[in-house]
């Protein structure tokens, strides 16, 4: 007889005398296995819960906008959010990072290039408007003439 290479369970030949005690040794590994597996995965799920309780909640929103191509302290671009978030990611034909209320953001990529949008000519905002100014370029601006998406983190009460 012939024997699976997991669980060491009968596999039988032709030839092979078929006997109940095989068929019961067999269930019993077979129960075994997956009694096993399913504690594994309560134990894993509780301790996910555990981690997860110990997380702040927030809400994530989504939505887009499309550029109109200009750039600087003259041509901000203006996004709403229904509520201050507590980060956003804009993506486009640029990576920008920010903290809602910030003054500060980081455009990790912008074209070809890297650019930072600082105090200095960076975001400034009134209410959930953000606007965000920088001379080096509508993409670094996020304000090409393309469409972006906007990813906000906002926190629960």
């Amino acid at each position: 007889m012939n024997r699976t290479p997991n669980y060491n369970l009968n596999q039988w030949e032709k030839s092979d005398k078929v006997l109940m005690d095989d068929f019961n040794a067999d269930n019993a590994k077979i129960d075994g296995a997956l009694k096993a597996e399913a504690d594994a995965r309560a134990a894993g799920d509780a301790a996910l819960q555990t981690v997860l309780a110990g997380k702040g909640n927030c809400s994530v929103g989504t939505f887009t906008y499309t550029g109109n191509g200009t750039c600087g302290q003259d041509d901000p671009t203006v996004i709403t959010f229904p509520k201050m978030p507590a980060a956003f990611i804009i993506i486009g034909d640029c990576l920008l990072v920010a903290q809602g209320g910030s003054s500060t953001g980081i455009c990790l990529y912008s074209g070809s290039s890297y650019a930072i949008l600082s105090t200095f000519g960076g975001m400034s905002w009134s209410g959930c408007t953000a606007y965000l100014r920088n001379g080096n370029g509508p993409p670094a601006q996020a304000n090409s003439a393309t469409t972006y998406t906007v990813i906000a983190f906002y926190p629960e009460s």
